[in-house]
């Protein structure tokens, strides 16, 4: 994929004072970003009651982020959803307008090191494309982060991140900007949200449904939730039919 081909659903809620960092603007500007401005509704109120009442005041704050990003030269556009259900909008958005990442919003005061976690199952080549997408010519630095679960684990990990290493390089990012680091501990979320306090935001890819995930939350909003920057999630491969055109 080329850059013009990851878009960024950038989840906001709009009317409860919600945006997006400038840091963040000028990281997302060379990616074509979907703006969904929602609003969660209690069970009894309809949508359609709520965005009569709330959608001008809620589309101009989403305009008025699309200019910053037209400001950063970036390219935005936007969708306005009143729900009852936070978590499914987002998918069901993401789906219809093709966006290949989410952006959890942290703020950021400077984006200079992103952390990347990786892991054996992921889509190391997917993953490397979307971030050197991101990257493209800027000095940015990029820690691979391989959390190994014991020692005898360890060598899985250095040969992930020599392989995401690789790709990176393949696709244009600097050798002396990745560095790598593999830890053991058996709290991985933990140590990853451990090591973020040390980087700007966290680049990681989407893990798949679990029974942890049931119960705690996907990985990447426990990481978010721990973390104090941003997150951005590079969502596994959608079959080419399964998205509805956004309406």
């Amino acid at each position: 994929m080329s850059g013009s081909d990851w878009n960024v659903l950038v989840p906001i809620e709009v009317l409860e004072g919600e945006s997006v960092p400038e840091t963040v603007i000028e990281l997302l500007s060379t990616l074509p970003v979907v703006l969904l401005g929602y609003h969660v509704l209690p069970e009894q109120t309809p949508p359609g009651q709520a965005r009569m009442q709330f959608e001008d005041q809620a589309q101009a704050k989403l305009d008025d982020l699309v200019a910053a990003f037209d400001a950063a030269d970036g390219t935005a556009e936007t969708r306005l959803v009143f729900t009852h259900d936070e978590d499914q909008t987002v998918e069901r958005v993401a789906d219809e307008t093709g966006c290949e990442a989410i952006l959890h919003p942290n703020p950021s005061s400077r984006i200079e090191r992103l952390l990347l976690p990786v892991s054996t199952d992921a889509d190391l080549d997917r993953i490397a494309g979307f971030v050197a997408s991101v990257v493209g010519d800027r000095d940015i630095e990029l820690t691979l982060y391989y959390v190994a679960e014991t020692d005898a684990d360890v060598p899985s990990g250095e040969a992930v991140v020599e392989e995401a290493t690789g790709l990176l390089r393949e696709r244009g990012v600097a050798a002396n900007a990745i560095t790598g680091d593999v830890t053991v501990s058996g709290a991985p979320v933990r140590a990853i949200a451990t090591a973020a306090a040390d980087h700007d935001a966290v680049v990681m890819g989407e893990s798949e449904p679990s029974l942890g995930s049931v119960l705690f939350g996907d990985p990447s909003e426990q990481v978010a939730d721990r973390s104090l920057g941003p997150v951005i999630v590079v969502r596994n491969e959608r079959d080419a039919d399964a998205s509805a055109p956004a309406e």
